[in-house]
């Protein structure tokens, strides 16, 4: 006998990569990037929720629908890369991009700030003691 592990919402917490394939107009298309931005309904709902809302990044700036959707964890792919490694030209698309779109309700509050700690470490900002970043300007 053997056992299968069902994928969970638990498995991709906000800021996980993932391939998958968008709906639109009742029908899946090619698989992309995406970035995981939470469970349906918010963090609030973690234990209980069934689905995960993903960011097709490559598609465009966050919009419910057409770039921001809520699909079952066995669509998802993880891959193998973080918002801190990813390709650079893609990283700075995604946060261009982020501060234009929007997202339903305050779903996308906690991506924003994955968003925002990545950016700080690609720049080397979180190995600096805040004290020194803050003083390192005066004369």
């Amino acid at each position: 006998m053997t056992t299968a592990t069902q994928t969970t919402v638990q498995d991709f917490p906000t800021a996980t990569l993932v391939l998958a394939g968008p709906w639109h107009r009742a029908k899946t298309l090619e698989a992309r990037p995406a970035v995981v931005v939470g469970p349906f309904g918010g963090p609030e709902f973690a234990d209980e929720a069934i689905m995960v809302v993903v960011w097709f990044f490559g598609d465009g700036a966050p919009e419910p629908g057409p770039t921001v959707q809520a699909m079952f964890p066995h669509e998802l792919t993880p891959i193998d890369d973080t918002l801190t490694t990813m390709h650079p030209d893609v990283f700075r698309g995604i946060v261009r991009s982020i501060r234009r779109g929007r997202f339903a309700y305050d779903d996308g509050e906690m991506l924003r700030a994955a968003v925002r700690q990545a950016w700080r470490q690609r720049t080397g900002l979180t190995e600096a003691d805040p004290a020194a970043r803050h003083t390192a300007h005066r004369s």
